[in-house]
């Protein structure tokens, strides 16, 4: 029997299988046939969510702009043309659009991806703003409240009371765990920082972030042995990053393992050589050794993507 031969609802179940498995291209072939018997706005929307997941981007963009010449009321496509936009990193496109399903329709979602862009664009208070109206429709609405808390990265503890509000709500909430671990190393309380960046890793292992943030927190309790494991273990689940490179490089630099650091701040450039962090961090360790020219070069990348790096800019004028 071929896919023609089914019925809609039955079209429907075998695309949202092939979904749960995995398999995208089979369940969009399903949803292809659904719309070529009725244009569903609302399908349109599913099929431009798989086409946008497979990085399709153009494709979905034509496929939710299809949804609201269908429909030019339903939010949907507005919130997910949003997302397509935040995803590429067009995020006045991204704000643009997320307003319009506001327009449409107030809801707490919405309200937290126009302040998760707004963060993205440096506007601080306008973010807040919307983490707040989120809450407000939503009081418990947990993402509202771990997102608002970045917008108080100048008053830690209102951000950690944030953080831990959103634990309250979903003790489950693997991210709000590792950055209240965070928030609570820099004020140095680093019993219960170690408490919640272990949570976090039992509740998600495969984010790199939480082994980096963890490496440091026990690097800052001098604990080297589990530090350097631990840092290894954010190159393992993060091997095509930079970052878990250069951040075990700086832990070996500190120990006086020039040989070992060098050669992962090496890898960590091979996988990024325009990462602005690694160059630096190379530059300087180069600069450290004697090696005035590689210091150099990799100090030049710094400046040619940020011409105002005052630390990458000193240390060239030190190897003039």
């Amino acid at each position: 029997m071929s896919y023609n031969d089914l019925s809609n609802n039955e079209l429907i179940d075998i695309a949202e299988n092939f979904e749960e498995a995995g398999k995208l291209d089979r369940a969009i072939e399903c949803w292809r046939i659904l719309l070529n018997r009725d244009s569903d706005p609302l399908h349109l929307c599913r099929l431009g969510n798989l086409l946008m997941e497979l990085e399709k981007w153009n494709e979905a963009e034509a496929v939710f702009m299809s949804a609201i010449e269908l429909e030019p009321n339903l939010p949907n496509p507005y919130n997910l043309l949003g997302i397509l936009n935040y995803m590429q990193e067009k995020f006045e496109i991204a704000q643009s659009y997320f307003s319009k399903s506001l327009d449409l329709n107030k809801g707490a979602r919405t309200y937290t991806l126009l302040g998760v862009t707004q963060l993205e664009m440096g506007l601080i208070e306008e973010a807040r703003e919307s983490f707040y109206k989120a809450i407000k429709i939503d009081p418990a609405y947990e993402e509202a409240y771990y997102n608002l808390g970045f917008t108080y990265r100048e008053e830690p503890s209102e951000a950690i009371k944030l953080f831990e509000k959103a634990i309250d709500l979903d003790p489950g909430y693997s991210i709000a765990h590792r950055e209240l671990g965070w928030y609570l190393r820099h004020l140095m309380k680093l019993p219960e920082a170690l408490y919640h960046l272990n949570r976090a890793i039992e509740l998600d292992g495969t984010d790199g972030w939480s082994y980096i943030y963890l490496g440091n927190t026990l690097w800052a309790d001098n604990d080297l042995v589990s530090a350097e494991e631990t840092f290894k273990k954010a190159i393992e689940v993060w091997p095509e990053y930079s970052i878990g490179f250069w951040c075990l490089a700086l832990f070996y630099e500190q120990q006086d393992r020039y040989e070992e650091a060098s050669r992962l701040y090496q890898k960590g450039f091979e996988l990024d050589p325009n990462d602005v962090e690694t160059n630096l961090r190379f530059g300087m360790f180069l600069k450290q050794i004697g090696a005035r020219e590689k210091a150099k070069n990799h100090l030049e990348r710094v400046i040619s993507v940020e011409p105002d790096n005052k630390q990458a800019r000193l240390a060239l004028s030190d190897l003039k």
